[in-house]
């Protein structure tokens, strides 16, 4: 028997929100191939944003209903809106697959809400916008998706950064961890901009060499491969600046902070979803 999606790349697709992260998941998998704009419906209430999709070739629709009868739903709507729009959508079946990138929201959940559709969920972030995304991808747990329909998601995806996948019953920390993950990394951006220009530094100075710093440092741990612990050890000298600043860090309870942040984000995921 072959597996559950084979057909899935064959169909139409509709993407059911286009917001920031929709639409740039619309723009580069347009570009990559990994959509064909003849046959995706983009389906928001912003009349901007449908004129933005439809620049791009796609058709698009203010009304839900537009998505009846395609082969893949991308579901991108915010959880709290998830409940009105499955109202409209309810007759999918288990012939269409349902990608959703909404925190919380169980597959298990969503397909009993769209008639039994499968379920694959993805968890990206905000640096998709500029091809730099990470997204994690898990198949929704007894919904029948397969082997199939994860390829799909993954390459719909790759368009907007690198994949991965995990097991569904993570998918709240995944959230915390990188849906919501970029907004830590601002906050630090923001508070040591603020620190600097409190020294007495430029604030456009402050804040371009924060970004640019913050990007150098990334970039390393992203490409030599080393851990963050090493990195850190590397550029900390006994006695030296960054160690009293590390110091302080540890001595104000960051590491409890950071953790402390990461629960909220998946309790919070927990309380979204069903």
């Amino acid at each position: 028997m072959p597996d559950a999606g084979v057909n899935a790349s064959a169909g139409p697709t509709a993407m059911v929100g286009c917001g920031n992260l929709g639409m740039a998941l619309l723009e580069r998998a347009v570009r990559a191939g990994a959509l064909d704009p003849a046959r995706t419906v983009v389906i928001d209430p912003d009349r901007r944003r449908l004129d933005q999709a439809r620049a791009l070739g796609v058709r698009a629709e203010a009304s839900p209903e537009a998505a009846m009868g395609v082969a893949h739903v991308v579901l991108a709507v915010k959880p709290q809106a998830f409940a009105d729009v499955a109202a409209r959508l309810s007759q999918a079946g288990p012939e269409v697959l349902a990608t959703s990138v909404m925190a919380g929201w169980s597959g298990a959940s969503i397909s009993a809400m769209l008639g039994g559709a499968r379920v694959v969920r993805a968890m990206p972030n905000t640096p998709a916008r500029i091809g730099l995304g990470f997204t994690c991808v898990a198949a929704g747990d007894g919904t029948g998706a397969g082997e199939r329909d994860l390829a799909l998601v993954e390459r719909l995806f790759a368009a907007v950064g690198r994949t991965a996948r995990i097991d569904e019953s993570r998918m709240d920390a995944a959230t915390a961890m990188v849906g919501s993950a970029p907004a830590y990394l601002f906050l630090l951006a923001e508070a040591q901009a603020e620190a600097a220009e409190r020294m007495g530094i430029d604030p456009e100075l402050a804040r371009s060499a924060t970004a640019q710093t913050m990007l150098g440092a990334a970039t390393l741990l992203a490409q030599e491969g080393a851990d963050a612990a090493s990195l850190r050890a590397e550029v900390t000298s006994p006695h030296g600046t960054t160690a009293a600043a590390i110091e302080a860090f540890e001595r104000d309870g960051f590491r409890a902070i950071v953790a402390g942040a990461m629960q909220a984000a998946r309790a919070r995921a927990r309380e979204l979803g069903r």
